[in-house]
């Protein structure tokens, strides 16, 4: 049964032994029932070891209460954290943590992506070098000094680095200090924010403007390799990643993984598989993409719709850069962009052309943040409106649509709408 205080009222106490009723809603949440009392209970098992919990007793605590903190125990039992009142903690076990055993707890309890992980090595090992040490004993000063130091060789790693000692500093000790055996120690990370203060990132706004955005478009067209006289599944990847890019908006790593299964030629549609935010990301292609991948489909050798170019036919394997292009490109047009500028010059043309603020979020795949943006929860695009506006797009790259011309853009924006 559900345990609400209807239900535990009407359960009656025993005439001996005790019994045990399991609510239906929170599994692992109960009640247990003896002679004398009724009390709230967790009772799970996880790796093999059985947790039995008294959270208290039916006349003393609330069944919301206790089941709030059942939900809480609960939590902790999965993810390794609860320690029972009875085991004695040896607080000066974890002071001896050393700087990479805490980093490693930090990334085994939570769920990044591998390239996050990647990049939280490298702030450690490259930069920190202080795998060895003890936590808690980095003092404030050395972690100032640090800071300096690595400064020197790139600020924004700086920031990253020791911002991350930071974090892991404060997991480490939310998790297992306690009232009864607290680590007795403040965050020396806090040091940076009240004397240097964190680097300043200037933030980048490089994107192809209207006094090259046309001359680098057609230099993408025109752009030939040896791969070009193949015929074969590689012909032109190099550049059709590229345009895919500046079409879409997407990441590197997105269009360089696309598998032809996800790719629905008849509705017109791609999906991206556990992008960045955690989500897939389904959104229609304009018409000259949609040409072009059906193009790529003929010649289909792989998964991929980018397959690697410097492998034999047999390995399965996806491109992953297209830095040789974008170099020789650049130097044609004397203008270098990278491929995360294309993703600037996406939204940019978004807000050129006068999208709707949730139809721009859509198109990028940036998640409405509930707290910060309720009325984002609620509004759905129509996939006719998000295909329209990728045709619009691609019509500004081949010069068919000037968002450039303020005054113009409403009447194309319009036609284009209802062409859709």
């Amino acid at each position: 049964m559900k345990l609400n205080k209807s239900n535990v009222d009407a359960i009656p106490l025993t005439d001996s032994g005790q019994k045990i009723i399991r609510d239906t809603d929170l599994i692992g949440f109960a009640i247990r029932v003896t002679t004398k009392s009724k009390s709230y209970i967790v009772e799970r098992r996880h790796e093999g070891k059985l947790y039995r919990v008294v959270i208290g007793k039916a006349n003393e605590i609330s069944v919301n209460s206790a089941r709030a903190k059942a939900q809480m125990i609960l939590a902790q039992i999965s993810n390794g954290e609860y320690i029972s009142p009875n085991e004695k903690v040896n607080v000066n076990n974890f002071l001896n943590i050393t700087v990479a055993e805490a980093l490693k707890i930090y990334i085994d309890r939570n769920d990044f992506k591998p390239k996050t992980i990647r990049q939280y090595k490298k702030y450690f090992d490259l930069y920190l070098k202080w795998s060895d040490r003890k936590l808690f004993e980095i003092t404030k000063k050395e972690v100032l000094d640090k800071f300096i130091e690595v400064s020197e060789l790139s600020k924004s790693s700086a920031n990253g680095a020791i911002s991350l000692l930071g974090t892991v500093w404060k997991y480490i000790h939310v998790l297992y200090s306690t009232d009864e055996s607290p680590i007795l120690k403040s965050n020396p990370v806090d040091i940076i924010a009240v004397t240097k203060g964190w680097n300043k990132i200037e933030s980048r706004n490089r994107h192809l403007d209207k006094s090259i955005i046309h001359k680098y478009y057609n230099a993408v067209l025109n752009y030939e390799d040896e791969l070009n006289l193949e015929n074969t599944a590689r012909s032109n990847t190099h550049r059709d990643i590229i345009l895919f890019t500046m079409y879409t908006g997407c990441r590197r790593q997105e269009v360089c993984g696309l598998k032809w299964e996800d790719v629905n030629f008849k509705e017109g549609i791609v999906i991206f598989r556990d992008t960045k935010n955690g989500s897939n990301h389904e959104f229609p292609v304009g018409d000259h993409l949609l040409s072009i991948l059906k193009e790529r489909y003929l010649l289909k050798e792989n998964d991929w719709v980018f397959p690697a170019t410097k492998l034999p036919t047999s390995h399965n394997i996806h491109a992953t850069v297209v830095d040789t292009a974008l170099k020789k490109i650049g130097t044609q047009v004397n203008f270098y962009v990278s491929m995360h500028d294309f993703r600037r010059t996406f939204a940019t043309i978004c807000n050129l052309l006068r999208f709707n603020i949730y139809v721009t979020k859509r198109l990028l795949n940036h998640t409405a943040r509930p707290r910060l943006d309720v009325t984002g929860g609620y509004v759905q695009i129509p996939m006719e409106e998000l295909r329209a506006s990728m045709n619009m797009i691609e019509a500004v790259y081949q010069g068919k649509i000037d968002c450039f011309n303020y005054e113009s853009v409403w009447d194309e924006r319009l036609k284009l709408l209802k062409a859709g």
